[in-house]
């Protein structure tokens, strides 16, 4: 019996699916299988498949029920004590099984490890490496609603684990694997970081993330499911208004960074509308939240970004124009804190001289006049301290 299952759901990709079962068959690693589930392909899937010569391959056929059932059926015909997913259209580094089934296996009470991964645009070109322990030590519960802390591909996971909450709810596509994680750890589910690089996703015009109305009613819908249990309002510490408010917030911003301005201002005011403390204090939370997803990695210019916001304001909140030299520093200081994180001390300088232009007062942020103090000294380099809400 293996002791990996590597579980890939694929459906009309035959062109990326030999490079994903490459880096499978490439792993360090080799006590695993490969199971290859197709959910209701059109194109030559099954033939890609078949050309690879190789025992650990298992190719399975469905009607199409979505990534979710495919990723279930996947689970139930794997064998081993570890499962983990890659998606159709990454590939993992040649390590990845090794590092992670290690920490497993050297640690019985931990149930499931998560490593960072590079985004990579449709040239192969690395845009932005994902290291979600540099900005959550310690996981909290509500964090795996709101923060990208595990992709599927990143973690390994003990299967018993899996059969324990019922696997992935497919009715909450594209937001299953955030649903999963969220009552993996509301089960008591523990996590432990793998401080290592372990794949690459591959970002183009098909990701499901870039239909924003798809994840907008994949969010919703898991909300509703989340709060239909009366505790969690008491457990989260939030009210479901609050957690549609951040959500609706969270959209508004990707679709300014999108250019769909007039998706964007709807959801900006329904989420004020929601949550009315993201105005108070000259809306400072709600600049925050708009400073932070100016460093997504879908916004491809972070000036241009806040330039759109302001300039295309709901009508209700046109007032907040007055704010923007406070949006701009803010959103400097944020990617001088994400410099510091990578350890990019040019960048931390560039950009604390940039908030520190746009809003002189960014100076009194004790946090950021630490960063570009240490920046200036590199070896003294610590770990990254904590700026405020940043």
């Amino acid at each position: 019996m293996p002791q990996v299952s590597v579980i890939i759901p694929t459906h009309n990709r035959a062109g990326m699916l030999s490079e994903a079962i490459n880096s499978v068959l490439k792993q360090t690693y080799r006590d695993y299988e490969l199971i290859v589930v197709d959910d209701g392909s059109t194109d030559h899937t099954e033939q890609v498949t078949a050309s690879f010569q190789d025992s650990r391959i298992r190719y399975f056929k469905q009607a199409e029920l979505e990534r979710g059932a495919a990723r279930n059926q996947g689970i139930a015909l794997s064998q081993a004590n570890y499962v983990t997913f890659l998606d159709d259209d990454d590939w993992f580094m040649t390590n990845k099984l090794d590092v992670q089934i290690q920490e497993l296996q050297q640690h019985p009470e931990i149930g499931m490890v998560i490593s960072g991964w590079e985004r990579v645009n449709e040239l192969g070109k690395v845009v932005r490496s994902e290291q979600p322990w540099l900005h959550h030590p310690v996981p909290a519960l509500q964090d795996w609603l709101f923060a990208a802390m595990a992709h599927v591909a990143a973690i390994l996971i003990r299967r018993s684990w899996l059969e324990q909450v019922g696997g992935f709810n497919k009715d909450l596509a594209p937001n299953e694997d955030t649903d999963l994680w969220f009552r993996l750890a509301q089960a008591g589910c523990k996590t432990a970081w793998v401080e290592e690089i372990v794949f690459r996703q591959r970002l183009h015009s098909s990701n499901s993330v870039r239909n924003m109305a798809y994840v907008k009613k994949g969010k919703i819908a898991m909300l509703d499911t989340i709060y239909a249990d009366q505790r969690a309002s008491a457990f989260l510490g939030m009210s479901k208004d609050s957690a549609c408010a951040r959500v609706y917030m969270g959209l508004a911003c990707l679709q300014y960074a999108a250019g769909s301005t007039e998706d964007a201002k709807t959801d900006l005011l329904h989420a004020t509308e929601l949550d009315p403390s993201l105005l108070l204090n000259d809306a400072d939370r709600l600049l925050e939240s708009i400073a932070a997803y100016a460093w997504n990695h879908l916004t491809e210019n972070p000036s241009v970004y806040i330039n759109r916001v302001f300039s295309n304001l709901p009508e209700k909140l046109s007032y907040i124009r007055a704010l923007r030299r406070k949006a701009v520093a803010r959103m400097w200081m944020v990617g001088a804190f994400r410099a510091f994180q990578y350890q990019d001390l040019p960048g931390v300088q560039q950009r604390a001289s940039k908030a520190i232009l746009a809003a002189p007062s960014s100076l009194l942020n004790p946090g950021l006049r630490s960063i570009l103090a240490r920046s200036l000294l590199p070896s003294h380099l610590p770990n990254s301290p904590r700026a405020g809400n940043n």
